[in-house]
């Protein structure tokens, strides 16, 4: 069984726990970090955004339609279906000549609560541009469209763009993801299963020095650098993935649905990978600052301008503060 690493409060005693695993591995492919089973399977979904984003680039795809750096972080992103998301994919998809009728995500209504509630007031409905996932799909769209494969049935498991990325998973994990538990994922596209260790490992190109002169070097050096630079494109307001990038200096990060994170530490060179067995994800965010505490990859100011994330308070319906989310007593006793 995994070990309880969050806590919730409510005042000083403890009302519910959150059970998980975490993993850190440096450049060098050692773990600095291993809490829980690290090698049981996981459904790794968005966190692998930014591993899915390669084939964009390694193809030339991103030349051939001069993909923006605003462009490749949404190709990353599990948006809030802001203003600012919409105009990006707009331009993008009128660029390449696409329509969001071609989207193979379901429609949805804007991740952002008020977002969704002004679009319902003034008639607006869920439509596919607004799924979090838009730009990731806009993203295999164009690469379809450059390697002059079928547009219709892009998100199929067999399809040239989905062997695409699974090949480069593979090769990166050092796990055949081919042979792995795989179905569909919220948004359609093929959700593959795979241990906790092999995902953070896969993420070693995002890290490793050694490798920046190489095309999946130059790749991964560009992926980190827009989503670094387009923080807020990546989530969106009040998100934790948008807030751990701009309040840090060299980290980037990354949420999947049932509570996973990637984080890739660049000047540190160490990527973290983590799983909440519940699939809460206000426990996997207190379990990335909690992580990043420990790894030394955050000082004390700064996890504490985090704390919205890493030590959400708990409210009720007065909001009036009634406990809050922290790390369990595993993390301070670590050595």
């Amino acid at each position: 069984m995994n070990p309880v690493l969050v806590d919730v409060l409510r005042r000083d005693t403890v009302e519910s726990r959150h059970r998980g695993a975490v993993v850190a591995i440096n450049a060098q492919g050692k773990a600095v970090l291993s809490l829980g089973d690290t090698n049981a399977l996981v459904f790794p979904r968005s966190s692998l955004k930014p591993l899915q984003a390669i084939p964009l680039l390694e193809s030339g795809a991103v030349e051939r339609f001069a993909v923006t750096d605003q462009e490749l972080a949404l190709s990353c992103a599990s948006h809030s279906g802001e203003q600012m998301h919409l105009q990006v994919l707009d331009q993008w998809m009128q660029r390449v000549g696409l329509s969001p009728s071609q989207l193979e995500c379901g429609p949805s209504l804007p991740l952002d609560k008020d977002t969704a509630e002004r679009l319902l007031r003034n008639g607006g409905a869920a439509s596919r541009e607004l799924h979090n996932c838009s730009g990731k799909h806009t993203g295999m769209l164009t690469l379809s469209a450059f390697l002059e494969q079928p547009l219709a049935g892009y998100s199929e498991y067999n399809h040239t763009t989905q062997q695409g990325w699974m090949a480069v998973l593979s090769e990166l994990s050092g796990v055949n993801v081919f042979d792995m538990p795989w179905d569909k994922d919220g948004c359609g596209l093929p959700a593959v299963a795979m241990p906790l260790s092999a995902f953070a490992r896969s993420f070693m190109p995002f890290i490793k020095p050694a490798d920046a002169n190489t095309k999946r070097g130059m790749a991964a050096s560009r992926i980190v650098s827009a989503m670094r630079s387009h923080p807020q494109l990546v989530a969106g307001t009040k998100r934790c993935c948008t807030a751990t990038m701009e309040g840090t200096d060299s980290l980037m990060a990354k949420t999947g649905a049932e509570g996973v994170f990637i984080a890739v530490a660049v000047d540190a060179g160490i990527t973290i990978a983590l799983k909440v067995d519940d699939g809460a994800t206000r426990a996997a965010e207190v379990m990335l600052g909690a992580a990043l505490r420990h790894l030394g990859l955050l000082s004390a100011e700064q996890y504490s301008a985090l704390s919205p994330w890493y030590s959400p308070p708990v409210l009720n319906s007065q909001l009036a503060v009634v406990g809050s989310v922290v790390p369990s007593k595993v993390w301070s006793d670590l050595a």
